[in-house]
């Protein structure tokens, strides 16, 4: 009785993860006239966003590290981009299988951009340029066991096309990948 009871309140919490990124992905879909701009420290909301999930990455074994930090004030909103991040961080923490996962800000001009790096198992390149599609999951047999409806990344780069930017992947060095978001100062 209680396997099943765990079973149950496990697939709750996926399916209500799944109705919630649906939800989502729906609000981001009509958001640009209802975007809560702000002048934000963008050094401060990364700060913020990677000390709110250390604790994540150390129960998974792994270590969050905040490397280089550009400062800017850009107009944003800060709730959106720092659910960006997470939602980055989130995908590192439970895909990558790497053990250290390094999150930088960058300027980069007219444009700054935050870097989200692990060094795991990386992304086939035939799967980089569909990750970022809607309920893409780049090995399919391993959702049961790390949850998730392939949504997230959609939403990442959603969030980016609002503020200006965009969210892309490429391999990191020797492996892994590097997720960076951007954004219009």
């Amino acid at each position: 009785r209680r396997v099943l009871l765990s079973l149950i309140a496990k697939e709750s919490k996926r399916l209500n993860g799944l109705v919630q990124s649906i939800l989502d992905l729906a609000r981001l879909e009509r958001a640009e006239e209802a975007l809560n701009l702000a002048e934000t420290d963008l050094a401060d909301l990364v700060r913020e966003t990677v000390e709110s999930l250390v604790p994540a990455a150390k129960a998974a074994g792994l270590e969050l590290t905040l490397a280089t930090v550009a400062s800017a004030t850009v107009r944003v909103d800060a709730q959106l981009i720092s659910q960006a991040i997470s939602n980055l961080i989130v995908n590192a923490i439970r895909h990558s299988q790497s053990k250290d996962i390094v999150v930088s800000l960058e300027d980069r001009g007219k444009m700054m951009t935050v870097l989200v790096e692990d060094h795991g198992v990386g992304i086939p390149s035939e799967q980089a340029a569909r990750i970022f599609e809607r309920f893409h999951r780049v090995d399919p047999a391993r959702a049961a066991e790390t949850g998730g409806a392939g949504l997230g990344l959609a939403i990442v780069r959603r969030i980016a096309r609002l503020h200006g930017g965009d969210a892309t992947v490429s391999p990191a060095h020797p492996q892994g990948c590097c997720f960076a978001v951007t954004v219009a100062k």
